[in-house]
């Protein structure tokens, strides 16, 4: 089976089993961890292990966040590894979204597409579009599904994405989804669009003028999108990631109990408008 097929089949089953969208970011930033996850030989394998272990059956993807691993070198990279194998010893049925970012030369892309689809064989992978096309073929050739940065969550996002073309009548994250909807027809389920909860009207007319991409949606929970909302706005071929209101819910000893907790309930707040 194809990596752009395994994460579409992955993801919709999984949906269609939960009545749910719900994907679980994991964000192991250090400082903010319990301490019984600092006491740790590992800490971040620890609290990912954790996060796992304790919500897993709740998620429809995973998104695990390359940088907070990264920034312990080695270690970190082992970690991260080690994560990816844990998750698919226990729940394979979960697509994980490596959320890395990637956006360089074709030459490099080649080598990031090798480590992320090869090496590790995640599902999915974030990705900058802003060197162009070439730069993106890369991993399509493979075979993996690429979620390339249109209109982000973060509160500077306008910088950029929001700067009209005039040429085009269109704003850039329009101009990057209809190029990002014109290379999907090229290659058919390997290409989504990430889209930021925090801009619901954006969100609402970019379903509409793409109604059939996937859209991962960051912005809900910790950075104040409302689910509501975004649920109403994003239709089902969506994935609605939550990271922090989930995973660092509480830094006691129970964390993952805790974060079991917070999964649940969001779990039963989807399945309610899940349609």
């Amino acid at each position: 089976m194809s990596l752009k097929s395994n994460f579409v089949n992955l993801f919709e089953t999984r949906r269609e089993k939960l009545k749910s969208l719900l994907c679980i970011g994991i964000d192991p930033e250090f400082e903010k961890l319990p301490e019984i996850c600092k006491q740790a030989d590992d800490p971040i394998f620890h609290f990912a292990e954790t996060i796992l272990k304790n919500t897993h059956k709740f998620a429809t993807a995973w998104k695990p966040n390359i940088a907070f691993f990264e920034r312990f070198g080695s270690k970190g990279y082992l970690a991260f590894e080690k994560y990816v194998s844990l998750s698919r010893e226990i729940c394979p049925e979960v697509p994980i979204i490596a959320d890395a970012k990637r956006g360089d030369l074709a030459n490099t892309s080649k080598e990031y597409a090798k480590y992320f689809f090869q090496t590790l064989k995640v599902d999915a992978l974030t990705v900058n579009p802003y060197m162009g096309r070439d730069s993106l073929l890369p991993y399509l050739d493979l075979g993996g599904f690429i979620f390339v940065l249109g209109l982000t969550s973060n509160p500077s996002s306008g910088d950029f994405q929001k700067l009209e073309i005039k040429n085009e009548s269109a704003y850039l994250f329009e101009v990057v989804s209809d190029q990002m909807a014109n290379l999907e027809s090229e290659y058919p389920g390997q290409v989504g669009l990430v889209v930021g909860g925090t801009h619901i009207s954006e969100l609402e007319n970019l379903r509409k003028r793409h109604p059939h991409l996937y859209f991962l949606i960051p912005g809900f929970g910790a950075q104040g999108g409302d689910l509501k909302e975004i649920y109403k706005a994003c239709g089902k071929n969506s994935i609605i990631n939550s990271s922090r209101s989930i995973t660092l819910a509480s830094v006691a000893n129970n964390f993952g109990e805790i974060a079991n907790e917070k999964a649940k309930e969001v779990q039963s707040q989807m399945n309610q408008l899940f349609s």
